[in-house]
């Protein structure tokens, strides 16, 4: 005789099939979000980019040291009398001039990378003032068929302008920080101003490079008397950033974190509500 325990509930109804394709429809739904959020990005970015960039480049001036030969030689030879100095651990200023600026970007291969993106024009107390040329993210290689779908238009995007910066030394890296940056046309949105706001002017140099084991030694970088003036002290610290990279690590965590709740949370409360709905379905 058949246990009455072992025999299937017959008052209970069948499981329905969709109940069994309810995960993949909801994942079918997350990746139809997922895709729409991303077509919605992109369109956004691309309206918001034509706003303020020019079809054309407008490459920054770029100094020749034949129109400025008495400069450069000067530039050259305080440029070496600095090295030597620093090099045997003696104090010593180096002071320069937006002319000096321009030239060092112009005939320095390491620093090659900034001709036509950079030109310094003038300094001040608390900024230094220049041209600014970006070529930004194109739209030209976009498949025209998404361009069609999302309306975008495919064109090239240039960013040409004038900038307000504050340079600074921070653990032997230069880093040239954005204040403002006011376009050819538009106005540039501040979330977009603080994503680019940081230029790591000696990013190019290896860490043996001549130029970044000089950085590495300075103690001071300042706007002084119209000048960009580097020093170096036996007697004091170089500059560190290492409480500021502490905190943006910090927030970072902190963000991932929220993520990692955030996921949880969902995946909860979307088992909470299959769970129902399936019970729901069986009682039916």
């Amino acid at each position: 005789m058949t246990d009455p325990k072992d025999s299937p509930d017959q008052n209970q109804p069948p499981r329905s099939a969709f109940a069994g394709c309810l995960i993949l429809i909801t994942m079918a739904v997350v990746v139809m979000i997922l895709i729409a959020s991303a077509a919605w990005a992109l369109k956004k970015q691309s309206t918001s980019l034509a706003s303020f960039t020019d079809l054309d480049p407008l490459p920054t001036p770029i100094a020749s040291a034949v129109d400025h030969q008495a400069g450069f030689n000067s530039l050259v030879s305080r440029l070496e009398a600095f090295k030597h100095e620093v090099e045997n651990g003696r104090a010593i200023e180096l002071a320069l001039t937006p002319t000096d600026l321009n030239l060092a970007i112009s005939q320095y291969d390491s620093l090659k990378s900034f001709r036509g993106m950079l030109s310094a024009d003038s300094i001040s107390e608390s900024t230094l003032s220049g041209r600014i040329h970006l070529p930004l993210n194109s739209t030209e290689k976009l498949p025209s068929v998404v361009c069609s779908i999302l309306k975008i238009e495919q064109r090239p995007n240039n960013l040409n302008g004038t900038y307000n910066a504050k340079p600074t030394l921070t653990d032997g890296k230069l880093i040239l920080t954005l204040k403002s940056l006011t376009p050819t046309q538009g106005e540039i949105p501040d979330p977009f101003l603080q994503g680019i706001s940081r230029i790591l002017v000696s990013g190019d140099l290896e860490e043996d490079a001549p130029l970044q084991a000089l950085l590495s030694k300075l103690t001071s970088a300042e706007l002084r008397d119209g000048k960009f003036v580097l020093g170096f002290n036996p007697a004091a610290e170089a500059p560190s950033a290492k409480e500021e990279a502490d905190e943006m690590a910090n927030k970072a965590k902190q963000f991932a974190a929220l993520g990692a709740v955030i996921l949880i949370l969902t995946m909860i409360l979307l088992f909470i509500v299959i769970s129902r709905w399936r019970k729901s379905r069986r009682t039916q």
